[in-house]
């Protein structure tokens, strides 16, 4: 761990500028993007003013920036009265005519910074213990870092791959196959197995009862909700369609001999429908954990995610327990996460080596598959826009483009939140008010491109690997999907996560995930260039409906 630290006396004037002038030097000695440095100083100056106002007059700040486990992180501390974090979010909101003023309803202002402060997700966390604020600013600067390393883990396990299966000698491929190769998939296997249960249960907890105020937004709050969820149910069917249609992994069914154990499929088991909604009522509270059900997961984090705000003066130290729990997880999750890139490169060299051509022409149907879903469902976006919203599609494309590419190149919908804002209030005249509450939320739920890289994956590797999927399983995959959209968590590595989850829902090997993980990173960007334009299409159509779009601007060509 590298670490710099400085310590600065509000009762110096120059106080601001010789912390923001050491922070940007910290972050430029660890090598920080210019962009991310912008954004990250001025995040750091929102803090330290917050901690100087709850401060004495002479009190002292601690300034640290490190760098521990590739990410770079900014820790703020300050003695002084309690902080309300979500008050450093400053949401500034207007009428049509595009006039600013401040929020003059606290329901809605709550709600939507705390929106806000989820769609940051790993960017600001908080603490206050025996009267110091303590405040930490991720720079975020390892998940791009990682999808680097994830591809040129991949370029070089192609070109380790095909040298071990043409040039080496078969003995070196095998040892190297057996002791090696191997044994790291293996291991990552096995800790993506440990995370599995304790992330999607924790994850749809918070969700919830960070959420459970969205009822007091009324009418509009509750369209912009409606229509996620049902772009979100399209999506899902798009993905199952051509999953059906085209079938890809038609031609892996040689991998089913070799995994026959891991699968243990039994005909005898009854996967009705009705059986299917009945088991998602667990008989007790650890059994989900232990067996990885997800459906029973995600209703028992359903219940107690709504039962949190019910339980009177305990509910404020349960969320706090819970949302504890929840980082918990997703540190380790992004511990694990870390070692995706290596797990990539064995999982290429072992496809090489071990698979034949079928499978790597299944490989590339499936990517087909996904591109094409993710393209019909950009087009359903403009038919939506265009018969809900009775506007020209061909101009919500050409002034969202902008934020799609942004999305496509960071693979992150917090991180292009900030382009995506602009766009609705500056280009496609969404009024700020709406744009700033549809927008967060959107980044935080709504997930279209994840949930048809979910379903193509996973009806894949199920096909893959010989797996039936009934009717009734299909019903319930699509309620998982939708479920985990809403509460899939933010971090690096969380995809794969989610795809380990799926599996163990159709009851395909979470071994499988390996003929896949390595082009994980390039269906991602794409699934995340789906979940923007989504966003931006949602709040257009709710902007144009509730007369809060100025059509003028809309329409007005660039």
């Amino acid at each position: 761990m590298k670490k710099v630290v400085k310590t600065v006396s509000v009762a110096d004037k120059e106080y601001m500028s010789d912390a923001l002038r050491f922070v940007e030097e910290a972050l430029k000695k660890f090598k920080v993007p210019k962009g991310l440095l912008v954004r990250s100083e001025l995040l750091a100056e929102e803090v330290i003013v917050a901690v100087k106002n709850h401060g004495t007059e002479d009190i002292k700040i601690d300034i640290r920036v490190t760098k521990r486990l590739g990410d770079v992180h900014i820790d703020i501390e300050g003695a002084g009265r309690e902080i309300d974090v979500r008050r450093l979010q400053k949401v500034n909101v207007g009428d049509i005519d595009g006039t600013e003023k401040e929020m003059d309803d606290p329901a809605l202002e709550k709600a939507i910074r705390a929106i806000v402060v989820k769609a940051l997700g790993e960017k600001l966390k908080y603490s206050y213990d025996d009267g110091i604020n303590r405040i930490s600013i991720a720079v975020g600067k390892a998940e791009r870092s990682s999808l680097i390393m994830t591809l040129n883990a991949l370029i070089f396990g192609i070109i380790f791959g095909l040298a071990a299966r043409f040039i080496f000698p078969d003995w070196l491929s095998d040892g190297l196959c057996k002791f090696a190769l191997d044994p790291v998939k293996t291991m990552f296997m096995n800790a993506l197995r440990i995370i599995v249960g304790p992330v999607v249960f924790f994850s749809i907890v918070t969700c919830l009862s960070q959420f459970k105020n969205l009822s007091e937004l009324g009418r509009v709050g509750a369209k912009v909700m409606g229509m996620y969820v049902i772009t979100t149910v399209v999506a899902a069917a798009i993905a199952l369609f051509f999953s059906r249609l085209f079938d890809p992994g038609v031609w892996g069914a040689g991998l089913s001999a070799a995994t026959a154990e891991a699968v243990n499929i039994s005909t005898d088991t009854d996967t009705s429908l009705l059986t299917t909604i009945i088991n998602i009522v667990p008989d007790n509270f650890v059994k989900p954990f232990l067996e990885s059900d997800t459906l029973q997961l995600i209703f028992l984090a359903v219940v107690c995610g709504i039962a949190v705000g019910a339980i009177g003066e305990y509910s404020k130290k349960l969320a706090s327990l819970l949302e504890a729990l929840n980082e918990l997880f997703l540190a380790i999750t992004t511990m694990f996460s870390r070692f995706i890139p290596l797990a990539a490169f064995c999982s290429v060299v072992l496809m090489i080596v071990r698979l034949g051509s079928e499978t790597l022409m299944s490989l590339l149907g499936m990517c087909g598959v996904f591109f094409i879903s993710v393209a019909c469902m950009i087009l359903v976006y403009g038919l939506l826009v265009m018969i809900i919203g009775h506007m020209s599609p061909v101009m919500f494309y050409k002034k969202a483009r902008e934020g799609m590419l942004t999305s496509f190149a960071l693979s992150s919908s917090s991180a292009a939140m900030p382009t995506n804002l602009c766009i609705c209030t500056d280009k496609l005249g969404v009024a700020p008010k709406l744009a700033s509450f549809s927008i967060p939320l959107g980044a935080t739920v709504n997930m279209d491109g994840t949930s048809i890289n979910l379903i193509v994956v996973g009806l894949f590797l199920a096909k893959m690997y010989a797996v039936p999927v009934t009717g009734s399983t299909l019903a319930s995959l699509i309620v998982t999907v939708i479920m985990l959209s809403l509460g899939a968590p933010g971090v690096p590595g969380a995809g794969l996560v989610c795809l380990g989850i799926i599996l163990e829902h159709l009851g395909a090997p979470i071994e499988a995930i390996g003929l896949v993980m390595a082009i994980d990173p390039f269906l991602d960007m794409f699934s995340t260039m789906n979940n923007v334009t989504g966003d931006m299409a949602v709040t257009t159509i709710v902007a144009k409906t509730e007369g809060m779009l100025d059509t003028d601007m809309y329409n007005k060509d660039i």
